[in-house]
């Protein structure tokens, strides 16, 4: 794999989004890339130029050569210039976690999650206004679909059902109560604000940001596809003795 981040100054984020807004569509299926607006505390653990910052932040991994991996992330580097740290490279698969640079211990967490069709001019700046230096959100990402991950429609895959270009993530750490009602309410501000270009549809790794209520359980799927698993739910587990999930539709407070 050829895989890491550019990271630049958050002053930089309206450049940042813009910059990957024209590049990720161009990309081939064999790399999957990210734009991040992140935050990290000033604890020792953290790399010291990192420490009780925010940055703007392109992600990515190729599978392919190094080579190859380069040359599709110079496209960024040339449009955006030097990056205050550029940690791309060649990398395992084992060791793609240090791409994301998450806590590996569990933490206190409220998030937002929606599918884009598009990251828009308008979007950009919408965005820029809301996750400045003073936002609570630990990160806000929009990552990049598509490869086997997308499908045709009616394929069988997990993002078949929409026509998202991308889905967006938001995260803000709640270790008090005070703390997570300032996050719910920005969170609620990120929600409107990218409401022009989301989809309505649910991508299920992200099912856990907000309640899974019925509607949005029912979001992840395409209605065919909903239907079917309905009736493998209902022939194999007519009573919901595996009810502690994400269940596929609702009747009298069970599956059914």
């Amino acid at each position: 794999m050829y895989a890491g981040n550019l990271i630049y100054p958050l002053e930089r984020a309206g450049d940042v989004l813009a910059a990957f807004a024209r590049w990720a569509p161009t990309t081939p299926t064999t790399l999957t890339a990210a734009v991040t607006l992140r935050g990290f505390p000033p604890l020792p653990a953290v790399p010291e130029p990192l420490r009780g910052n925010r940055f703007a932040i392109i992600r990515g991994a190729y599978a392919g050569s190094s080579a190859t991996g380069a040359r599709l992330l110079d496209e960024v580097r040339a449009a955006l210039g030097p990056a205050l740290m550029d940690t791309f490279g060649p990398m395992r698969p084992a060791h793609l976690g240090a791409v994301s640079m998450d806590p590996v211990d569990p933490l206190a967490a409220e998030g937002h999650s929606d599918l884009l069709r598009n990251i828009s001019p308008e979007l950009i700046d919408a965005l820029v206004a809301l996750e400045g230096p003073a936002s609570p959100l630990v990160m806000l990402e929009m990552r990049q679909l598509g490869g086997a991950l997308h499908g045709p429609p009616g394929a069988l895959s997990p993002l078949a059902h929409t026509p998202a270009a991308y889905s967006l993530n938001a995260i803000g750490l709640t270790p008090t109560l005070d703390q997570r009602r300032i996050v719910r309410e920005h969170l609620a501000r990120v929600a409107v604000a990218v409401s022009p270009e989301a989809t309505g549809d649910a991508y299920l790794n992200f099912l856990d940001a907000g309640p899974a209520t019925q509607a949005r359980v029912e979001s992840a799927y395409s209605p065919t596809d909903r239907a079917r698993l309905a009736r493998i739910k209902c022939r194999y587990d007519p009573h919901n003795v595996f009810r502690f999930n994400r269940n596929i539709i609702y009747s009298k407070g069970h599956s059914s």
